[in-house]
């Protein structure tokens, strides 16, 4: 089963009433019918794609307190999709105060047509909205020591990858690619100067060294091409998935400053953790 057929596992019971109360807006039945969409995710699929559902999210205040992060994600990227099929560029920024045209938008559109993608996306984003960390002991040169690590930090990440044998990277390759996706698709400002940190940006999730977006395009490729390769990714459905965001990861990131930009931007330091 690929990632977007199993939509229905990421909806809670609140956001599929939330998805069929304002798409069905002219019935009363909602809970019936949200009993019969249970085991129709293409159906559910196309109920997301209504655009009452965009402009509920946009309207409501506080809306990660009503549905989850994953169905917001969805609902925007699916938004961005549609507003891109209808231009010929986006906006690449080149400094805090200075965008230019780059002619790639229908690139960006026809990614997020793969609804595999669009799945892991949002799967992706919903990941950075909660803060997981862990302290790890472990002995080096005969001596033992404590470590506090956040899978928010790429440094943490990559030097905990470093400390597991190579047949359990998995789930840290897959970390660090998705870090360089969220730093240079929602945060792209910040990877503009790597020497003059900005003062809005969470330094939390960036590490210890500084890197420019091309560092950055550069380990998500690699990271999420590694990911791929392992049987996980294979068990899970997302080797296809990897390997398209390794391949196109600067188109990748496009819809991601779209979302960014038009959509959240005043509420990126308060969604993400």
């Amino acid at each position: 089963m690929g990632v977007a057929l199993s939509y229905l596992r990421d909806l809670s019971e609140e956001d599929l009433y939330f998805i069929v109360s304002t798409v069905v807006d002219k019935r009363q039945d909602h809970d019936h019918i949200c009993d019969l969409l249970k085991d129709k995710p293409d159906l559910v699929e196309i109920m997301l794609d209504d655009e009452k559902l965009f402009r509920r999210v946009r309207e409501e205040e506080n809306i990660f307190l009503k549905i989850s992060p994953f169905l917001l994600f969805s609902i925007l990227l699916l938004q961005a999709k549609k507003e891109l099929e209808r231009q010929s560029y986006t906006l690449e920024i080149v400094s805090r105060r200075e965008r230019i045209p780059v002619f790639d938008a229908r690139d960006a559109s026809q990614l997020l047509q793969n609804k595999d993608v669009r799945a892991y996306l949002a799967r992706m984003l919903a990941s950075f909205t909660r803060v997981d960390s862990t302290t790890v002991v472990y002995k080096a040169r005969g001596l033992t020591y404590q470590r506090h690590f956040s899978e928010l930090d790429f440094d943490d990440v990559q030097e905990l990858a470093s400390l597991v044998e190579l047949p359990y990277r998995y789930d840290f390759y897959k970390r660090l690619a998705d870090i360089s996706l969220f730093i240079t698709g929602i945060y792209p400002e910040y990877t503009l100067n790597a020497e003059a940190p900005c003062d809005r940006t969470p330094v939390r999730y960036l590490g210890r060294s500084r890197r420019t977006l091309h560092d950055y395009e550069e380990e998500g490729r690699r990271y999420y091409d590694l990911a791929a390769t392992y049987d996980e990714a294979r068990e899970q459905g997302l080797d296809h998935v990897f390997s398209l965001l390794a391949e196109k990861f600067t188109t990748a990131r496009k819809p991601l400053n779209y979302l960014a930009e038009n959509y959240i931007y005043k509420y990126r330091n308060k969604w993400f953790a």
